[in-house]
């Protein structure tokens, strides 16, 4: 007498084909966090409510003061004007921050320390510090050197992005903020939180010297 074949449902093939992966793996939520994308000089990084393009990084010899400049051209992808913001000053940072405070660390240092750069948005010898919707900007930002040190050959820029979030629970607007590095907090009364970013590039840019 001839068996009839026994018929498994693939949904229950499916899942214990799943628990199998999930406990082999650790479980998907387990795995690490991919490092930073790497850049050369001329990379567009796309922020979300800015398009940064790192052109270059500029040694100024003024007597026996140098300065690095980075100039980058930046496109505002918003629909109202955004100031250049704050640079971040630590491994902490405004949620509420603008460019200046994607630029997350360069490395090597530069700059004496607890000082920071100055920036701004230069055009036909104007400074000014807005970034005006689907017009590109470009931006200097310069690391005045201490007296008599040289600046190193290249430096790295760890770069952050942004999210369009509601703000809290409380306070349910949606609005650009700092991308975090885990989840921005929610609970009513921490809004002014400082939260630790994401580093979404690096952006590695050789220093030249300044051209006549």
């Amino acid at each position: 007498m001839s068996r009839r074949p026994v018929l498994v449902p693939v949904v229950a093939l499916l899942s214990v084909s799943g628990l199998g992966v999930t406990a082999g793996t650790g479980g998907l939520n387990d795995r690490p966090d991919s490092p930073p994308k790497q850049y050369q000089p001329g990379a567009t990084i796309d922020q979300k409510l800015l398009k940064t393009q790192f052109v270059k990084a500029v040694d100024i010899a003024e007597g026996d003061r140098h300065a690095v400049e980075l100039v980058l051209k930046v496109t505002n992808e918003g629909d109202q004007t955004e100031s250049l913001g704050a640079m971040a000053t630590g491994a902490k940072v405004s949620r509420y921050g603008r460019l200046g405070t994607t630029i997350l660390k360069v490395t090597p240092p530069l700059g004496p320390p607890d000082t920071y750069p100055q920036i701004g948005v230069v055009s036909h010898g104007v400074r000014s510090y807005q970034l005006h919707p689907g017009i590109t900007h470009t931006v200097v930002i310069r690391y005045d050197l201490p007296p008599g040190a040289t600046p190193p050959d290249k430096v790295t820029v760890d770069v952050g992005g942004f999210v369009e979030e509601p703000i809290s629970r409380r306070d349910p607007r949606e609005y650009w903020q700092i991308e975090p590095d885990k989840d921005l907090p929610t609970g009513a009364g921490d809004e002014m939180e400082l939260i630790e970013p994401k580093v979404i590039a690096q952006v590695t840019l050789p220093i030249r010297p300044e051209e006549a």
